[in-house]
Order: structure tokens, then sequence, then C-alpha cells
């Protein structure tokens, strides 16, 4: 159940993932590394915007819904009705000022983007689409329907495709133009979609734009509120930092590395949202909820490690695929990044159950810490070592959040994490470093390089084999001898 449904959502998030791999490539070819280091600053900025001003909303609709959605249609749609009218008021009111600020003092977003006010001006009009669209999908996965939300990121990458018509049109600005166009209708879709198929009772009368919620939603969110500003802050914090320090084409190449990652993302961690926390959010003992983690941490782990070695081993061809030649120095240092991805969403498994279980001062804590030490760590280090300095700035948050969910859920319910899933873990982190600097510092492309870097992927999926307990040996078993009698 659990690994054909992580298949699924994979599969679906593959799709999408080559509508984007189009995005990438047409800026890629049609921008070049400077105005695509450039892109990357101004959304990191319109994320810090989106998300602070959101005040965890998205968040809180994977973490409250599924319970409403379970209590009956009445109550989900009272709830997900009164979270969407909050958010966006908020927005709106955010976008006006921030278009006043850019108006006015654009000299606030930080001098390397004054030569960029207009296509910042263009990009901020999109910042409602940036905030409800990842609402709007977290809405739906709170049904329990994950391939209807994913649906929903395959639509949105169908809008980011199909913006690069204003590329042409008129260069960045074209772009975020035809962007906020195409998705003020794609969020009319959406929010269709999200009551579709829903019989309501007819509800007792209610202010015609009700904005009351309940009050553990504004403590999740008064508690989230710090973190879901600092957080993207830090990731714009060494963009910009890289962009002052280094220049455009330094930050397009590490965009380039970045690029990767996003796709590693994109594809592995989308089960998170849509089918990891709506369902430790359902209800059960800790120890129910920390096996039901465990067993997609141990799914997550195999499918990890049979899927980005091969990535990792040829960095220049994914970077050239994705991008273009002028983006080939990033290649260098795309391990580092995959790496930070995947440490994240180790972690985040479990930080899961951290909230599930309303243990919310501990997350919001550590959180801050750990965003904390990526804007120190990348003050001291992006100067000196550039690029690199700010993969292992992004790289020492993930780190410290993993460790620190271990030793509380362990101090606080006993929970640990098993040995067979521990030993998985470590293998495929292990394996990850080794495949990333072989890839790294070998580039060519020789019959006995290939042979060598051959090698060493069976290898790692040969220790992975040997690490499947006996239940994954059987259900993929079952799994090919269904696709054998179905096509032999």
């Amino acid at each position: 159940m659990m690994l054909r449904a992580l298949l699924t959502i994979g599969a679906l998030q593959v799709i999408t993932m080559l509508v984007l791999l189009v995005r990438t490539k047409t800026l890629a070819l049609t921008l070049g590394p400077e105005l695509v280091g450039v892109m990357a600053v101004i959304e990191k900025l319109l994320a810090v915007i989106a998300q602070t001003v959101s005040l965890s909303l998205p968040f809180a609709a994977v973490r409250f819904l599924p319970e409403r959605w379970a209590a009956g249609p009445t109550a989900f749609n009272d709830l997900y009705t009164r979270m969407r009218n909050v958010l966006l008021a908020l927005i709106l009111a955010a976008t006006v000022i921030a278009l006043l600020i850019t108006a006015w003092r654009p000299i606030t977003w930080g001098a390397a983007l004054l030569p960029y006010r207009d296509a910042l001006i263009i990009a901020l009009i999109g910042l409602p689409v940036v905030a409800l669209v990842p609402f709007l999908q977290n809405v739906i996965a709170g049904r329990m329907e994950q391939n209807r939300s994913m649906l929903v990121a395959f639509l949105h990458a169908l809008v980011v495709a199909v913006a690069l018509l204003g590329v042409w049109w008129n260069g960045l600005a074209g772009y975020y133009a035809a962007y906020a166009a195409l998705g003020v209708i794609l969020v009319l879709g959406i929010t269709h979609m999200a009551m579709s198929g829903i019989s309501v009772s007819k509800p007792a009368p209610t202010p015609r734009f009700a904005m009351r919620l309940p009050t553990p939603i504004w403590r999740f969110s008064g508690a989230l509120l710090i973190l879901t500003f600092l957080s993207p802050f830090a990731a714009l914090f060494i963009h910009y930092r890289l962009l002052s320090e280094h220049g455009a084409e330094a930050a397009g190449w590490m965009q380039a590395a970045i690029g990767i990652s996003l796709s590693v993302r994109a594809v592995l961690g989308t089960a998170h949202s849509v089918f990891l926390t709506p369902n430790v959010n359902r209800g059960g003992s800790p120890v129910e909820r920390m096996a039901w983690a465990n067993n997609f941490q141990t799914t997550f782990c195999l499918i990890a490690g049979i899927a980005l070695p091969p990535l990792l081993l040829f960095p220049d061809i994914a970077i050239f695929l994705l991008y273009s030649s002028a983006f080939l120095p990033g290649a260098t240092f795309v391990m580092v990044f995959v790496l930070t991805e995947i440490v994240l969403l180790l972690s985040g498994t479990y930080q899961s159950l951290v909230i599930a279980l309303d243990h919310m001062p501990f997350h919001v804590v550590t959180n801050l810490i750990a965003q904390l030490l990526v804007v120190v760590t990348a003050f001291y280090l992006v100067g000196p070592l550039g690029i690199l300095g700010a993969g292992l700035a992004g790289l020492i948050a993930p780190i410290f959040l993993y460790f620190s969910t271990m030793i509380f859920l362990r101090r606080t319910y006993g929970l640990r994490l098993p040995a067979y899933l521990f030993a998985r873990s470590v293998w495929l982190l292990l394996g990850l470093v080794a495949t990333g600097l072989i890839g790294a510092y070998s580039q060519t492309h020789s019959l006995e390089a290939l042979l060598f870097k051959l090698g060493i992927y069976i290898l790692m999926v040969g220790g992975l084999a040997l690490l499947l307990t006996g239940q994954e040996r059987q259900r993929i078993r079952e799994i090919f001898d269904g696709w054998r009698a179905k096509w032999m």
C-alpha cells in the first residue's frame, strides 16, 4: 500500500516535472545565467512576503482540515471558507503595500535589485497566486484526495510553462505578467475543485465574508509566525549575498545546482505534504503514528536510494539538459544541494509527527535555531567560498533538525528509530555523498569512467537490497508478479 501510493504520487510528479523541465530549459536558453540568477532572488523575495503574511494557513490547512473532513462536509466547508477569506484579505493587502514600496522606495529590497525594478513590480502583482495555490492544494489534500492534489501541482506547472510566452514578449517582466494573468484563472478553477462533489447542509446564518477562525488555528499560526518569515528569509539571504558578493552570473550557476535539487524535492518530497502529513494527523497514539512514519521513511529511503545516484553521478548532464552549457560551472555543487533536500525530507518525516502531537513550541524553537544557523553560516562562508559556502550553509539546518527531532521524540515518548531504518538511512546518505563526489570531480564520459560509475551504482543498490525487510521483499515480488501477469 505504502510503496504503491508513493510510486503513484511520484509518477504524477514526474509528469509535472517534465512540464517544469520545459520551463527551466526555456528560461535558461532565453535569459542566460545572469537573469536566471536575478529571477531566483526575486522569487525568494516573493516567498518571504507570501509565506509571512499567509500566517502558515497553507500548512494549517493540511494540519486541521483532515479532521474536519472526517467530521463531515459542513464542518469542512465552514473552516475552509474562513481560512480562505483570511488568507485572501492578508495577501491582497500585502500586495498593495509591496507595490507601493517598490514604486516609491525600491532601495528597501536591496541595491542589487534596483536595475530590475520593473520586473519586480510585475512579479509582485502575482503574489496572490503565489500564496493561494499551495493553500488550495493542501485543502484538497485535506480531503484525503492525494491524486487530485497532485493534479493541482500539474496545472500550476502548466501555467508557469505557458507563461514562458511572455518572455518573448517582454523578457522577465513579460513572464511575470503572463504568470499573474494565467494564475488568476488557475486559482478560480482550483477553488471550484476544492469544493466539488460536496453536499453541504444549509448552514446557520453567517457573515458574508466570514473570517473568524478557531482559537487553535490562531495559536498554530501565531506560534509559526516568526518561522514563516525567517525560513524564506534565510534562503533569500543566501541568494542575495551571493548576488552581491559574486555577481549575477554566479547566482545563476548556483540556481542551476539548486534547480536540480528542487527537482528532487518536487518528485520525492510531494508525498510528505499530500500523503504523510494528512495521515499522521488523522489520530492515533504516538507509538502508532511513529510506526506509520517509520513505514513511510523506509519506503522513501528505498526510492531515493534507487533514483538519485544516477543523477549525482552525472550532474553535468543534468545541468546541460535542464539548463544549458552556460550553467555547467554549477554542476560541481549539485551534490551538496541535493543532499540538503534529502536530509530535509528525512527530518521532515518526524517533524510532521512532532506537529501532529501538538508540540509546537519545540518545533518553532528548533526551526528558528536552524534558520539562524543558516544565516550566520552564510554570512561567514558565502564571501570566501561562494556557491560551496551557500550550499554548506543550507545543509546545516536539516542536519540540526534531524538530530534534535529524534532526540526529542526519544526523550518525550521513548520513540526510537528501528535499527533497520537507521542502517538504511545511513547507507542512503553515505551513498549520496560518495556518488555526488564522484560525479562532481569526474565529469568525463569515457568508457572506463562509465563502467566505474555503473559499478558504484550497482554497489549502492545492492546495499539497499540487502537492507530490505521480509515484508518489502514479498511486496516487491507481488508487484512484479502483477506486472508480469498483465503484460506477458
